[in-house]
């Protein structure tokens, strides 16, 4: 019979399934959702970190110790040539 509350099963979210299975299950995708979540804020806050650095090497190549700007020439390579 195909009345759709017969199919008991262990799968989550089934009519006929524990209450707690559905629980726990909630549980771990909302955990792997924020552990997701964090990864990517990390991620993101890791790249402007670099960015931050590297901008400050740059003014740090640029400038002495007394604020007077240098004429010290760059290191080759540091400008790109990008073509679509």
């Amino acid at each position: 019979m195909s009345d759709g509350v017969s199919g008991v099963g262990s799968a989550p979210f089934n009519v006929g399934s524990n209450i707690h299975e559905q629980t726990r299950a909630r549980e771990r995708i909302e955990n792997h959702l924020v552990e997701q979540r964090v990864e990517k804020e990390h991620r993101a806050n890791h790249s402007h970190l670099e960015a931050l650095v590297k901008q400050r090497l740059d003014l740090q190549e640029s400038y002495d110790r007394f604020g007077r700007k240098t004429n010290a020439d760059r290191p080759q390579g540091t400008k790109l040539n990008i073509e679509v």
